[in-house]
This record gives C-alpha cells, sequence and structure tokens, in this order.
C-alpha cells in the first residue's frame, strides 16, 4: 500500500513539473492571401499559449491606420509607420475564416525558456500599441519580423541555413504569381518596381512572404532536430488559390493594348482634327504623366524598390512635349527620340538576361505606342499638307 502511494506521488510530483513543458506552446500561424490589396500577399502570426502565465495570444506585425492624418501622403513619399498588435485566437481565427483566407498553423519546437524569450521579445516590441516602425514591403513586413525574432531565440541558426541556401522564386515572380487574379495590380506593380525585385534572392529573403517563410521553416533543423513539428490546417479558401509558379499574362497586356491602339489610329479614319486626334492626345497625356508618376517615386520618395526602373523608356514623360506647338525640325527630332527610346526600353525590358524582365510590359505598351508614333507621323504630314 505504501509503495502504491508513493509511486503515485511520484507519478504526480513527474506530472506536475512537466505541465509547463506541455502547457507552453509556440505556433507559426500562415494565413492565405485576399482580396483587397493588403491582403495579396498573405499574413502570419505566433500564437503563443502558457498555461502557467495565463497567455493564449496571437502576435503578428504589419498593421497600419488608412485613417490616420497624412497617411496616404506619407505613402507616397515611402514613410510607412506600422505597428505590431495582439488578439485572442478565436477572434484573430474567426475573422481569417470570415475573409476566406487560409490558416495554417505549425508548432515549433522550442523550449520553455526559448518560448519565454520570444513572448519577452513580442511583448516589448507590441506594447504600447500602436508601437510604430518602419515599414518595408520585402525587408521589413509581418513576415520579416517574426523570422527574426523565432531566428534571434534560436542563436541564428535560422539565418544561418537559409542564407545559404538559394531562393525558389525572387521578388518579382512572388508579386507575378499573387497577382494573377488581380491584372490591375499585376500590370501596376510590374510597371512600378524596379530591377531590385528581379534579382536573384536566398531563402532567408523569400520569407517576405508568409508563405514561402511556412516552407523553408519547415526545412530548418535547431541543434539537429526539427524546428517544426506538427502542422494542420485550420481552415482552406474556397476562392484565394495562388498558383505555385508565376504566371507570364503577356496575351491579357497584349490585347488591352492593341484594343488601345486601334482606338487611337481607326480615329484618323476620320478628318484629322481635334476630335480624330482625342485618342491620341488622351494617350500621350496618360503616357507622359505615368512617366512623371515613375520618375517622381524614383528620385522624390523613400520607395527604394522603384530606383533603376527602365520602364520609363516606355513610359516617357517627353511625350508631353508632343502635344505643344513645337517648329518642324524639332518635332521631327522630338519623334524619334522617342522612337529610339521606346525600342531601347523593349529590348531591355523583353531580354530575359535584362537586369529587369518585363515582357507582359513589353506586350502592354509597345502595340500603342507604335500607334501612337504612327499617329504623330501621319498628323504632322497632314498639317504640312494643309499649310503647303
Amino acid at each position: 500500500m505504501i509503495a502504491a502511494r508513493l509511486r503515485l506521488l511520484v507519478m504526480l510530483v513527474i506530472g506536475i513539473q512537466a505541465l509547463p513543458a506541455v502547457a507552453q506552446e509556440a505556433w507559426l500561424v500562415t494565413y492565405g492571401p485576399g482580396q483587397e490589396v493588403w491582403e495579396r500577399f498573405g499574413h502570419n502570426a505566433i500564437w503563443l499559449r502558457d498555461a502557467e502565465l495565463g497567455l493564449d495570444h496571437v502576435y503578428s506585425f504589419g498593421y497600419f491606420e488608412m485613417d490616420r492624418p497624412g497617411f496616404y501622403t506619407d505613402f507616397a513619399r515611402g514613410i510607412m509607420k506600422y505597428f505590431g498588435s495582439a488578439s485572442s485566437p478565436e477572434d484573430e481565427f474567426a475573422f481569417y475564416r470570415m475573409r476566406d483566407r487560409s490558416i495554417r498553423i505549425q508548432k515549433l519546437d522550442l523550449d520553455p525558456g526559448q518560448i519565454r524569450e520570444l513572448h519577452g521579445l513580442l511583448h516589448e516590441n507590441v506594447f504600447p500599441i500602436p508601437q510604430y516602425y518602419d515599414y518595408d514591403y520585402f525587408f521589413a513586413n509581418c513576415s520579416t519580423w517574426l523570422r527574426d525574432l523565432i531566428d534571434r531565440v534560436v542563436d541564428g541558426q535560422v539565418k544561418t541555413q537559409l542564407e545559404s541556401t538559394p531562393a525558389r522564386l525572387n521578388f518579382r515572380d512572388h508579386i507575378r504569381r499573387y497577382n494573377e487574379s488581380r491584372l490591375e495590380l499585376h500590370a501596376g506593380l510590374m510597371l512600378l518596381l524596379g530591377p531590385m525585385v528581379d534579382r536573384p534572392r536566398t531563402a532567408w529573403e523569400e520569407g517576405f512572404v508568409p508563405e514561402a517563410l511556412a516552407d523553408w521553416m519547415a526545412t530548418v533543423t535547431i541543434d539537429g532536430e526539427p524546428l517544426v513539428g506538427e502542422t494542420e490546417t485550420l481552415y482552406e479558401s474556397r476562392h484565394h488559390n495562388i498558383p505555385d509558379e508565376p504566371v507570364l499574362q503577356w496575351w491579357s497586356y497584349g490585347l488591352v493594348s492593341l484594343l488601345a491602339a486601334l482606338m487611337v489610329a481607326v480615329a484618323l479614319r476620320f478628318e484629322p482634327g481635334f476630335w480624330s486626334l482625342l485618342p491620341w492626345r488622351i494617350a500621350v497625356l496618360a503616357t507622359g504623366l505615368g512617366g512623371i508618376v515613375v520618375l517622381l517615386m524614383w528620385f522624390g520618395s523613400g520607395h527604394e524598390v522603384i530606383d533603376g526602373n527602365r520602364v520609363v523608356l516606355l513610359l516617357n514623360p517627353v511625350w508631353l512635349l508632343m502635344l505643344l506647338p513645337l517648329p518642324r525640325p524639332a518635332r521631327a527630332v522630338l519623334w524619334w527620340l522617342l522612337a529610339a527610346a521606346a525600342a531601347a526600353g523593349a529590348i531591355l525590358l523583353a531580354w530575359p538576361g535584362s537586369p529587369q524582365y518585363r515582357p507582359e510590359v513589353v506586350f502592354g505598351l509597345v502595340p500603342l505606342l507604335a500607334a501612337m508614333l504612327w499617329v504623330a507621323r501621319v498628323s504632322s504630314a497632314y498639317r504640312r499638307n494643309t499649310r503647303s
């Protein structure tokens, strides 16, 4: 009887000692993409549970306040103040289910001390809310924050392994595949982003995408043991399915450009004048203003990802000069400059070995630019004939 009681006591002591380890859990939560612009690349969080501390919270970064005074002006200038937040898993998961965004969780094989350290780091960087930080699309977003904090509690072992591994896709190709179903976003990003997104990347850098971070974390080992234990899908999206590989939507771009080119060219079937040249003038204005936007963001904002954008050779601000009543020699020189810039831009952007590879942009702009150049030449000839 005494021996049985001793065995029971020993078992209770062992059970009590084991409780903190069992109750302490850290999960990497990965949310799939949604419909809104800011939802397109997904999101992620750290879910911490610690019965001893009464902790059961989901921590994440990448929040912003659209109603903050000056938000849009700051955003255009490249000043992006974001912050982290914490919520209950019930509220958090219910929100993402309501938004039809997938939820995947991965248990991180961290010891109690590492989990407590991770909790301290998250608490320190989230509270008081809002605790602003300088956001960057690729290097300081919701995913890179979590990647860096996890790496810190495992003494840099995540970074050591992932920095020596090539990424599966570069930034440009992730942008292509995540916006495959939103042509307007696809086109806007391909037009605006410079060659920085085309460079080869490491698996560590690819972790800017929550889905990619989850996949790479599953390959990491800590002191010889896998970092990720069990994996579970809590919710599967019904509508937001992302292709594994990037999709070059050259045909969509080309179709839109051909339709625009036809509108510009066919208008000249009527007698040249204000109305017949109106589509051409609109195209010239849109092309020139588009180039100005690119240059302003390149030289006048903190959006370094736009620097060196060769698309400006196609979206050329010099087109705006064609709307002025220039003398014939100046107009001829301008025409040849625009034609040469368009040809150079098309070659640089369509060549696979180029630092900035944008074949879809070439398909989307060259037919329209060709029509604009043709109308400029024909209308100039008509003006010469009417004067003579």
